[in-house]
């Protein structure tokens, strides 16, 4: 996500974009039994989709945005 969106309408509608992507992804990872792979502090990190969706519900929660459709 954009940090320090508050305020920017283009940084707003761009976290609001990568949201609904990231829901997407884990849904789709969800659908075929497989994993999320994200890029985390240079390395290549596999998370369950569950343990995805958290992550994101975490971001929202300090963003102050909303995950849900």
């Amino acid at each position: 996500m954009i940090s320090k969106a508050h305020g920017d309408p283009l940084a707003t509608k761009a976290n609001a974009a990568f949201e609904e992507v990231a829901q997407d992804v884990i849904a789709r990872a969800r659908a075929a039994k497989t994993e999320v792979v994200v890029w985390r502090d240079g390395k290549v990190v596999k998370l369950s989709p569950d343990q995805a969706e958290r992550e994101l519900a975490e971001r929202a929660a300090n963003t102050g945005t909303d995950t849900a459709e």
